[in-house]
């Protein structure tokens, strides 16, 4: 209970000397922005950035081109199934609900997969997570009916809607809008709606009694993204990604497909090298910061530890009364560093993801690499510290 006493009231002490502490707040928080947004990219690879580093995608010439038998045998693996070096084969298959919309299938293991829907294509909500959610386009228009069923009302979808496919009202399959996206460029030419759910619900749909989509000869595929296997951070998967993209060559000369997108591995290695080079420095930054605010600390409260150690603190005791100071400056500015950061991801609309990197993996790497960033800075001055001695309190203050 001593120990927690003696915290908080370092806490409150810390903030004694206003202009100090507002100006090293500042710098961590400018320092926290950075190491959130470059920890952001490498968070990157896993999410939109995933095709970039570790995909080759297939794209259809045209919607209707290419059905999933088809693409199947050009391919040479089954739905499900891997090429050699490959850690996913998807195959971004859909069918035609009527005549006005198109429903795809969205793998939930790699939601950043498909290549015509990136997260800044997103305008509200997220990717479909689970079996009852869909993603759909702004242009939907949602019918409303009355009890008496003799007026249509028509309105812009809204994230939580609940989505109804079936020909009668007592079909019970239903979907909750989990997200909206706009239509890209590139596919805004194709009239129809898109409609975006998971591959067990696109399963379900296609096999319902309503529908009948049972063959593979009736579903259509858009587009085949392959991720290769390896990690990204040792680079590991660059070489599987060339292989990859060697082995399957022969399909740039079938009509039906666009030729292979594809980055090259010295552009992709270079990119992530620059990033660890720009994250360490960042690192770096913080402890050297951080150590310069531990010897300001030690030179300017001198007289404040030697009154500690005359009262009976012990060297354990002084080290907290220090090092709590130097972590809340730290902890304050990270977490202005993250409302900033947060903040202008709202206000430039960069995406998904931003409405949740508050509660990200991002935010809480970052906290720790800020946290742990100051103890090194901590530990070099630390002899500073233990070295003042109590009769420095009868020192002159000039």
């Amino acid at each position: 209970m001593g120990k927690l006493k003696l915290l908080t009231k370092s806490i409150v002490f810390s903030t004694r000397s206003r202009r100090r502490f507002f100006t090293f707040v500042i710098i961590f928080s400018i320092l926290s922005g950075a190491t959130i947004l470059l920890l952001n990219y490498f968070d990157n690879f896993s999410r939109q950035g995933l095709l970039e580093h570790k995909g080759v995608v297939i794209k259809a010439s045209s919607l209707g081109s290419v059905t999933l038998a088809e693409a199947q045998s050009d391919l040479g693996v089954v739905d499900g199934e891997r090429l050699p070096g490959s850690s996913a084969v998807i195959f971004y298959k859909y069918i035609n609900f009527g005549s006005n919309f198109r429903i795809f299938s969205v793998d939930t293991r790699y939601q950043w997969g498909f290549s015509e829907i990136k997260p800044n294509n997103l305008i509200a909500g997220s990717f479909p997570n689970s079996d009852n959610e869909v993603l759909v386009s702004e242009e939907l228009l949602v019918q409303l009916q009355d009890s008496q069923d003799s007026i249509n009302i028509y309105t812009k979808p809204v994230v939580g809607t609940i989505l109804k496919f079936g020909d009668t009202i007592v079909d019970d399959f239903d979907l909750k809008i989990s997200g909206i996206f706009r239509k890209p460029s590139t596919v805004a030419s194709d009239t129809r709606e898109w409609i975006l759910i998971t591959e067990a619900s696109f399963t379900r749909l296609r096999n319902s009694e309503n529908l009948g989509y049972t063959s593979a000869a009736s579903i259509n595929v858009s587009s085949i993204s392959i991720i290769a296997s390896g990690d990204v951070y040792s680079g590991a998967c660059y070489s599987n990604v060339d292989a990859i993209h060697d082995s399957l060559s022969s399909i740039n000369a079938d009509p039906d497909y666009n030729d292979m997108i594809y980055t090259e591995k010295a552009n992709k290695e270079e990119a992530r090298n620059m990033a660890f080079l720009s994250l360490v420095f960042g690192i770096v930054g913080t402890i050297l910061v951080s150590t310069l605010y531990s010897y300001i600390i030690t030179r300017f409260r001198r007289r404040e530890v030697a009154v500690l150690k005359a009262m009976g603190y012990s060297k354990t005791d002084v080290r907290i009364v220090v090092l709590s100071e130097i972590l809340v400056v730290a902890i304050t500015g990270f977490i202005l560093g993250l409302l900033a950061i947060q903040g202008y991801l709202v206000l430039t609309k960069q995406g998904s993801w931003v409405y949740n990197i508050l509660l990200s993996q991002t935010a809480f790497l970052s906290f720790i690499a800020v946290v742990l960033a100051t103890i090194p800075g901590f530990l070099l001055i630390s002899y500073r510290i233990l070295s003042v001695r109590p009769i420095e309190i009868f020192h002159d203050r000039g």
